[in-house]
């Protein structure tokens, strides 16, 4: 696919918004991230930006970019992935009339009275909504919109990142039972799915779910043109439309059966478990093969994690690795990859206290404790530290944290989902970029697959090699019957296995007290993020109420 020359593609498959701008004779770049992996979506997110900067030309061209750079930044940071596809469904007409100067009647007259060269959109009773943006014609509609509104660039990031409105719980006694209209709604599954599925499933995938749940709801209205859909009522054609309408956006079919299908059809399963639908009726969500097996293994073999090279691995190593190092986590997360096949997620969010010291073996306690989270229960491991990230000065880096916080990086903070492994994650995939590695299916997790390979390469069984990895060992007898090896085991037969004669680690020797200004600073940082944070969340509440 070729991409407009203001879009950019990342190695993770996210589009970005790229900014071109003079500072003095030097011409720079800025990307910003449009937060989405769909093509259509991402189009429409850069035409907007794109239109933002086009309505300030009488400003000088630096004081422009510079403008446009900051007003792009907010609009596209800290939102909710498909912000500009909702920008006009989350705020009410009289909003729109104070941010545009415009009276009422015009605001009114300007969605019930389209012109003919404009299609007409959809009204919900709190708001407009933008529904359908498929080709470039309806993104230039939408744009026309904005233009029409007259709406500065500051007033469209105020009206973008103002709160949404909450809406106010009304007593069941005060509104009409959905039983008179049919039975039980699909809207009223969706929270009663989150708040069934709350503790079990992780806070990323029930946010994740709430998505493809809103966008499916929306959609059966938009298709129904009613807001109280019973849920026997939807077919399993409804279904079929849905998933063709999500292909033909460019959504991929893996993610339409993978996620999507997966998450509808949880709302489904869980109106039959309490008596909505029939017990033993085939649920509409079933047997759509969008995706099969035979796609499945076709995909795990183009988009599955690559092993590094043996070229790839020196190249990361080299010898001025830990001297180029910004932060500590940019040296110390590749090494603790390569010599543990841990993820980027488990590794960051380390405490000092996972660090044990058990009889004369050094180790490594991956788990769920306090604020950390493993993906599998399998994740949970105790695993010796290998020689040579000890004599690489691993332990005196420990000692170095340890007098900054309670974490082995304790500057970096975790994103709204708990996880630690955001930031750190796409600055490896930096560095990768910079090394001239920029295949797609070569990340940090590519250290998994090279440390499985090498263990399995020099001999390791399968059965050892996936309690050192943390994956999960199918057979009954290793699963049921078996206990777990020891450390000093997993030391001598798995760890020591891990060999690398092909780099020089001697080069790579941390010295106590090298990063403690780097930490001063970055833990500084972070404080100040910490406390601007919450002064905004203060007063996104103090707006609310």
């Amino acid at each position: 696919m070729k991409l407009p020359s203001h879009l950019a593609k990342s190695r993770h498959g996210v589009f970005y918004f790229r900014l071109t701008f003079r500072v003095g004779a030097a011409t720079k770049e800025k990307r910003i991230s449009l937060r989405t992996k769909n093509s259509q979506e991402a189009r429409f997110k850069a035409m907007c930006l794109s239109g933002i900067m086009a309505a300030q030309t009488h400003k000088k061209e630096q004081a422009m970019a510079t403008n446009y750079l900051n007003t792009a930044t907010s609009i596209a940071q800290g939102l909710d992935s498909d912000f500009l596809l909702n920008l006009l469904h989350r705020v009410n007409r009289e909003q729109l009339a104070e941010l545009s100067g415009l009276p009422q009647q015009e605001i009114e007259a300007f969605f019930t009275m389209p012109s003919p060269d404009t299609r007409n959109l959809d009204i919900d009773v709190g708001g407009i909504s933008l529904r359908n943006i498929n080709n470039d014609d309806d993104a230039s509609r939408a744009i026309h919109i904005l233009k029409a509104l007259n709406l500065s660039p500051e007033a469209l990031a105020q009206l973008i990142a103002s709160p949404v409105p909450q809406t106010v719980p009304v007593v069941a006694a005060q509104q009409p039972s959905s039983n008179e209209d049919g039975g039980t709604t699909i809207q009223e599954m969706v929270p009663r799915f989150a708040t069934r599925k709350k503790a079990k499933l992780s806070e990323k995938t029930l946010y994740e779910y709430g998505n493809y749940h809103r966008k499916f709801v929306e959609w059966l209205e938009l298709r129904k043109k009613k807001k109280h859909i019973p849920v026997h009522s939807i077919t399993r054609a409804d279904l079929a439309d849905f998933i063709d309408d999500l292909l033909a956006s460019g959504i991929a079919p893996k993610t339409v059966t993978q996620k999507y299908l997966a998450a509808i059809s949880g709302l489904f399963e869980l109106a039959q478990s309490i008596g909505v639908l029939p017990e033993g009726q085939i649920l509409v969500s079933r047997g759509h093969k969008v995706f099969t097996k035979q796609d499945a293994k076709k995909s795990a073999s183009t988009s599955s994690y690559k092993p590094f090279t043996d070229v790839e691995l020196k190249s990361i190593f080299q010898t001025d690795l830990l001297i180029k190092a910004k932060q500590p986590a940019d040296f110390w997360l590749p090494m603790l990859g390569l010599f543990t096949g841990g993820r980027v997620s488990e590794l960051s969010q380390i405490d000092i206290t996972d660090i044990q010291k058990h009889g004369e073996v050094w180790a490594l306690s991956i788990n769920n404790e306090g604020d950390k989270s493993v993906k599998t229960m399998a994740s949970t491991r105790l695993i010796p530290l290998h020689p040579t990230l000890i004599d690489c000065g691993f332990l005196e880096y420990v000692n170095d944290a340890s007098q900054h916080g309670k974490k082995l990086f304790p500057y970096l903070a975790p994103d709204k989902f708990g996880s630690y492994g955001g930031r750190t994650s796409e600055r490896w995939g930096s560095y990768l970029d910079t090394l001239g590695i920029k295949d797609p299916q070569k990340t940090f997790h590519s250290f998994r697959s090279t440390s499985n390979n090498r263990l399995k390469h020099n001999g390791v069984p399968e059965e050892n090699r996936c309690q050192f990895i943390g994956h999960e060992h199918d057979t009954i007898n290793s699963a049921t019957y078996s206990e777990p090896h020891k450390l000093p085991f997993l030391l001598e037969n798995v760890a020591n296995k891990l060999d690398y004669p092909y780099i020089d680690f001697s080069r790579l020797k941390y010295i106590a007290g090298f990063f403690d200004k780097i930490l001063v600073k970055e833990c500084s940082a972070t404080a100040k993020r910490f406390i601007h944070k919450q002064a905004r969340d203060n007063r996104a509440k103090r707006q609310a109420k």
